[in-house]
């Protein structure tokens, strides 16, 4: 693997335990890859410790030309061998062509890495001979994003030594960001980092005419979804009442006072570039997709403070823009077109949002628009119906703008579901994103760290 690849290292929690080698990454080259990290992150047997990772690379060097001839048989035989020593829930696939994924959720992590490395003496010994000479390959395995896992080197000697403990891997290695700051810094390698699940959330308050809201903004994955790749991030917002702390939702922001929404989109947006400032160029990927009222784009002063702080941000990092008109139903189609013909020149394309309705979706046609983007309802259905849904609103979407993006799905696997269904485009909310008690308590968080205090409004919003 690439030195390039290589993350922050990550030490063993502070306690005396020594620090943990540096970590790299691992891009799945599948197209299931997502449901191989939704199956990881489900079951939390990756911070649990119950999951490693084989690479096969010397035992293919060792192999040489008839590595092409059996690699196929290489990988049955160790799925036939693995199934039948460990059932289910134990799990494993081939990843890559070159490594094998393992997942041990019955076996203590101790227990976990000496049956692996196991596997891989037996695997050695019938294809290729004796490789005690070689250190075993094996890794642990942490999720990173959607198709990409982070992995350690494991050292059998210290991992399985007495002085090894059985507690999550998530704690062996130091707190995420996040969790460092309900506690002080953080003491672990990961310090650093900042997971794609586990979203950093930033907040303001803006008032106008005696009412005050409170935004909460954070970077939504967003994912091509022909191939289940992660390209860039959508700047979300979050906005409560200040009073109660309700959320408000599609419908009650399309109400707001139009002076009011334009600077809750402004925070947004100016809160939305500081958290993709603090992302590596790798993590940023590719697009930034700029969401804002149609009220707010047709303000020219609004407009004017958007394009120009946007295109700033983007051509520091080095992002194309998409921007996403939101609130055009019932919006008559000149003046949707005569909006996106005024932002078009300071973006890659633009997007227009509207309710989940065909008819709605139909009148966005020749509107200047690239796509259309519909707000997931989060109604429960089964995959055949959500297929159904989805494939209607996709087949109009397309029908109309071109692309279809959904924004806002629960778990991977409704993204899996709308891939099928014919979506181009989708993003996770934030929430689902989160540890389930960090999405628990994510309004109120937001909430607390506003109480009381005169936050100033980011730079983008002065002079309203």
């Amino acid at each position: 693997m690439s030195g390039n690849d290589q993350e922050t290292s990550r030490g063993f929690a502070a306690g005396g335990a020594p620090r943990g080698p540096a970590r790299e990454r691992l891009v799945l080259q599948r197209e299931d890859a997502v449901n191989i990290v939704e199956r990881l992150r489900e079951t939390h047997v990756d911070v649990d410790g119950h999951a490693f990772l084989l690479q096969l690379d010397t035992m293919i060097v060792r192999m040489g030309a008839r590595w092409a001839a059996k690699c196929d048989l290489v990988f049955d035989h160790l799925k036939t061998n693995f199934e039948k020593a460990y059932p289910e829930p134990n799990w494993c696939i081939g990843l890559n062509g070159d490594a094998w994924l393992v997942m041990l959720p019955q076996l203590s992590p101790r227990k976990g890495a000496l049956a692996v490395s196991d596997v891989w003496r037996e695997l050695c010994g019938f294809f290729v001979g004796d490789m005690s000479d070689v250190e075993v390959p094996i890794y642990d395995v942490l999720v990173e994003d959607v198709d990409r896992l982070s992995i350690g080197k494991i050292d059998l000697n210290t991992y399985v030594g007495p002085g090894e403990s059985d507690a999550p891997l998530k704690a062996r290695h130091g707190r995420f960001q996040d969790e460092a700051s309900d506690h002080g810094p953080a003491t672990g390698g990961m310090a650093n980092a900042v997971p794609i699940q586990r979203p950093v959330i930033v907040a303001a308050s803006v008032n106008y005419a005696g009412r005050t809201l409170k935004v909460a903004s954070a970077i939504e994955p967003l994912f091509e979804m022909k191939k289940m790749v992660m390209i860039g991030h959508r700047l979300e917002a979050m906005v409560m009442e200040n009073l109660d702390n309700a959320l408000l939702d599609r419908k009650h922001l399309a109400n707001l006072d139009w002076n009011l929404r334009e600077q809750v989109d402004l925070v947004n947006i100016d809160q939305g570039l500081k958290l993709l400032r603090m992302r590596t160029p790798e993590q940023r990927k590719m697009m930034m997709v700029v969401p804002a009222a149609f009220s707010t784009f047709a303000s020219a002063r609004a407009r004017q403070k958007i394009t120009v702080e946007v295109a700033k941000a983007a051509a520091e990092m080095g992002l194309k823009v998409l921007f996403e008109v939101r609130g055009l139903d019932g919006v008559p189609p000149h003046r949707i077109l005569e909006i996106v013909s005024m932002i078009k020149p300071f973006c890659m394309t633009a997007v227009g949002s509207v309710n989940a309705d065909r008819k709605t979706i139909a009148t966005l046609n020749k509107c200047g628009l690239s796509g259309v983007c519909i707000e997931y309802d989060g109604v429960k259905r089964d995959e055949a119906a959500l297929q159904d849904h989805l494939s209607a609103l996709a087949a109009a979407a397309k029908l109309s703008a071109g692309a279809c993006m959904v924004q806002g799905f629960d778990n991977y696997r409704q993204m899996a579901v709308a891939r099928l269904a014919g979506v181009t485009h989708a993003s996770m909310k934030t929430a689902a994103l989160m540890s389930p008690k960090g999405a628990a308590h994510l309004a109120s968080r937001a909430a607390e760290g506003l109480r009381d205090s005169d936050v100033p409004l980011p730079s983008l919003s002065q002079g309203l």
